[in-house]
């Protein structure tokens, strides 16, 4: 499914087997194959590992064959550095296995909550390089919103995907073609903190019969104005994913935000379509998993495909002919990771656990004792910063009719109530709901409809 009627992506994992006809006009034969698959032990088969240091030694082995592999190349290699734990990791053994420390590049965000600027300088420190910093300010983000869509050829709802666009821009800039990035170390190891928050959260579950997490996901849902999510969905999409997730159940919270904003015609159109469906999981197989194991799949086949490998990854790097390489994504680091038992991802509340053991042999303590940070941008860059001209043509009643998305008086009506509402999750869900209007709208006119906005589409470029 894509954002073109007509046009299907391949299913992550997949591969198109094409072999056309020895007859002239003989129509090709189209096969859909599976060339890898996430697995993971039934539950209860899971290693303890009761000997941590050789789990270490083991991980430590593994995750430093996955770099070297990533660094050869007949060009400079850099890397990413958000001062997090994933990627200073990745730094250091670049800088062991070489001798010499990589070429840096990270972000600044004027936000101070949001800023890992001085991480990423620590790490700097650390290795013995000195970073290049690009400042991502909120009309800086802005402006490269339209590049973003253009490449991701679809909506975009995560703000931090234009921070890595412009991140991907400067590394070509200064002429490097590789880099080095941590993602799938989150996904791997319950290092999201939606892991922690299900954890508390199934304390409410206790009660045989007595599903008061559902409930509690119900009224939050109303409770943030996303009156027109049907709790039959909630259970459909349980079932989706063989059962209880912790992806689904927290982080899904945040998507139903959108919903909103949606107009008649458009909710009549999607009515009980389900897209996770689309999916073609193996449930059975899914159902003999430990419930987090279930989740990191289930994040791993929609969040890390679909946003981080996407928006966030390949398109934004290659559009500046920038090849991002993944340390963690390496088959023999899954296989290691996924035969482990959930003990040495998440223990208690300190996620990424057994990785955390292991950064203490690589990095300075002031980096290692942190929790983690989601790497991102503030969410409302569109409204602290004085919009373009782009961004109100795009939002006008007009704008809105044309592509029929959307109920122009639900826009309207949330963006006045939006800059007098509490810093908290009901502000961030109509954020991050704002955003994915103006971003599906930007799409539109991109690709469908050059008229909505003075800005560059498909089809004045082609002219």
């Amino acid at each position: 499914m894509t954002c073109f009627e007509g046009v299907s992506a391949l299913i992550p994992g997949h591969y198109l087997d094409v072999k056309f006809q020895s007859a002239p006009g003989g129509a090709a034969d189209l096969r859909d194959r599976t060339y890898w698959e996430m697995d993971f032990p039934d539950e209860g088969q899971e290693d303890f590992g009761p000997d941590q240091d050789r789990l270490l030694e083991e991980y430590e082995s593994v995750l430093l064959r996955s770099v070297e592999r990533r660094l050869r190349a007949d060009v400079p290699v850099v890397a990413y550095s958000s001062g997090g734990l994933d990627s200073s990791m990745l730094v250091a053994m670049a800088r062991h296995l070489r001798g010499e420390p990589l070429d840096t590049f990270t972000f600044r965000i004027e936000h101070p909550t949001l800023d890992e600027s001085a991480e990423a300088a620590t790490v700097a420190r650390h290795v013995g390089n000195e970073p290049t910093v690009v400042d991502c300010r909120p009309e800086d983000i802005i402006g490269a919103f339209p590049r973003l869509v253009r490449a991701a050829e679809s909506p975009v709802i995560d703000t931090s995907a234009a921070a890595l666009f412009m991140l991907a821009e400067a590394v070509h800039a200064r002429g490097h073609k590789v880099a080095l990035t941590g993602e799938g170390a989150d996904e791997w190891q319950a290092g999201y903190p939606w892991f922690r928050i299900d954890k508390k959260l199934s304390l409410l579950d206790l009660i045989p019969g007595l599903p008061l997490s559902q409930w509690g996901f119900w009224f939050y849902v109303r409770w943030t104005g996303s009156r027109r999510f049907r709790r039959s969905t909630i259970l459909r999409s349980q079932q989706a994913a063989a059962g209880h997730n912790a992806w689904l159940n927290v982080y899904n919270l945040m998507s139903v935000s959108k919903i909103r904003f949606f107009s008649e015609a458009m909710s009549r159109s999607m009515g009980d379509y389900l897209p996770y469906d689309d999916l073609q999981m193996n449930l059975e197989r899914m159902r003999r998993w430990h419930p987090m194991n279930r989740s990191l799949y289930f994040g791993a086949r929609i969040h890390l495909a679909g946003l981080h490998l996407n928006a966030r990854g390949d398109r934004s790097a290659m559009h500046s002919s920038v090849e991002t390489r993944y340390p963690f994504l390496d088959e023999e680091l899954f296989s290691f990771l996924a035969r482990l038992h959930p003990r040495w991802k998440l223990r208690g509340h300190r996620d990424k656990y057994l990785q955390r053991l292991l950064a203490d042999r690589w990095l300075p303590p002031e980096l290692t004792a942190g929790r983690k940070r989601l790497l991102h941008a503030p969410l409302d860059a569109f409204h602290r910063a004085t919009p373009p001209p782009f961004v109100e043509q795009l939002l006008s009643d007009e704008s809105l009719r044309k592509t029929g998305y959307f109920n122009p008086r639900a826009v309207h009506a949330w963006r006045q109530r939006f800059p007098r509402m509490r810093h908290g999750f009901r502000r961030l869900f109509v954020e991050m709901g704002l955003v994915g209007v103006i971003s599906t709208q930007l799409w539109h006119h991109t690709y469908i409809d050059g008229s909505l906005a003075d800005l560059p589409s498909a089809s004045t470029t082609a002219n």
